[in-house]
């Protein structure tokens, strides 16, 4: 509930948001310690186990205490993640998403390490600080430590498009770690201010460019779809050719009959939610409305994407466009004007792609971004020094999609 008035009162007081970070930070606290008792009980039954010579049913009862404790800790972390969602879900609101993915990752562009539990952690009581001292100002800020995405920095402010992190240190002194954590905080808000730079994490010279007009998004085909799918089991809708959504309170049987297509990708994003893997997406709490959330969560509600690629290779190619699917870890396709790569191109990373599936995002809207990179790639092509070596695996590229 509190999200939802952060979400819609625009004139809210940052304090109010304070209050709601300290709410979440005493329920990750609590999941923290369940997980802490719960690896305690699991040692004492291992010592009991290996030192307590039990009888062959009290040693199999152990073995089972263990599984379901293991999967309760398992449990608690899920309720962590979703809990510190909603820490996401404050950055999210305030500040550019494209920006935001850039503080998840280290400067080998791999996911950075969390920092652990924030039970015990010296800090916490400095960086709350600087949080009130934000919100005097009406300077909206999160606690790092609170989301699944933001890992560089523990405060970030958020009165700006764009993320400030913020290291906290107790003493002036820094060791080589804390060295380390300064120079990438500043090279990643010196990239925000320039918008460009020489060398971005190992690669360059990196240019970010805006997008064109607002984001669009099929939020209220979603959310629509879900209200169906308490009466009907299953429902189904399509907001734009190629791409369907299914919401699921009960599942029907001959509901894929309604979706014709021979080459599909079908997203089942349970899984990635019950897997932990949804950032640095746009979380679901900002996308689904507060009636179906919990449900969600709580796995009542299924939420199907399906991705017809062959009508999707179509509509690419009637933009002018020639779109070839790869679908593997890291790249999801390759964006060219007729299909010759040397001609010009580029590779549209999975994670970008599938914004369509997780955020609901517009085809539409994401086919007219492309189509306008592949123009700026193209002009800056030509520039001196900006020559492109095209790897061999590129030329090659094939997939057995018809347009």
């Amino acid at each position: 509930m509190m999200l939802h008035v952060i979400r819609t009162q625009k004139n809210l007081p940052a304090a109010a948001i304070v209050d709601f970070q300290l709410l979440l930070l005493r329920k990750i606290k609590d999941g923290e310690k369940a997980i802490t008792r719960t690896k305690e009980a699991i040692q004492s039954l291992r010592l009991e186990k290996a030192n307590g010579r039990p009888t062959r049913e009290r040693s199999k009862k152990i073995t089972d205490l263990i599984k379901k404790s293991d999967n309760k800790i398992e449990t608690y972390k899920y309720i962590i993640y979703i809990w510190k969602m909603y820490g996401d879900s404050i950055a999210f609101h305030f500040c550019d998403k494209y920006a935001i993915k850039h503080l998840l990752y280290d400067d080998s562009y791999h996911e950075k390490e969390t920092s652990g539990f924030i039970s015990g952690k010296e800090g916490t009581k400095m960086e709350i600080r600087l949080l009130k001292a934000a919100a005097q100002k009406n300077v909206p800020a999160v606690l790092c430590d609170l989301t699944n995405t933001l890992r560089h920095g523990d405060v970030c402010l958020l009165g700006r498009s764009d993320p400030y992190p913020i290291e906290v240190k107790k003493s002036g002194k820094l060791d080589k770690r804390g060295e380390k954590q300064i120079r990438n905080i500043r090279e990643i808000n010196s990239f925000f201010t320039k918008d460009e730079a020489e060398n971005f994490r190992g690669a360059g010279p990196v240019v970010r460019h805006e997008h064109i007009g607002k984001e669009k998004h099929h939020l209220q085909a979603i959310n629509n779809c879900i209200d169906r799918s308490y009466q009907e089991g299953t429902s189904h809708a399509s907001p734009e050719s190629g791409i369907h959504y299914l919401a699921i309170t009960k599942f029907k049987q001959g509901i894929f009959d309604q979706i014709p297509g021979k080459y599909i990708h079908m997203l089942n994003l349970n899984d990635y939610k019950r897997a932990m893997n949804w950032h640095p997406y746009t979380p679901f709490h900002l996308s689904l409305s507060p009636d179906h959330l919990y449900r969600f969560i709580n796995g009542d509600l299924s939420i199907v994407v399906i991705f017809d690629l062959q009508v999707i290779k179509r509509r690419f190619k009637n933009n002018g466009l020639h779109i070839t699917f790869l679908q593997d870890e890291h790249w999801y396709a390759q964006i060219s004007a007729a299909g010759n790569i040397l001609n010009g191109g580029f590779r549209v990373s999975t994670q970008s792609f599938l914004r369509i599936a997780f955020e609901f995002q517009s085809l539409a809207w994401a086919i007219k971004q492309h189509k306008k990179h592949l123009k700026i790639f193209m002009e800056e092509r030509d520039m001196p020094g900006r020559a492109m070596e095209i790897p061999p695996d590129w030329i090659t590229a094939t997939d057995p999609i018809p347009s």
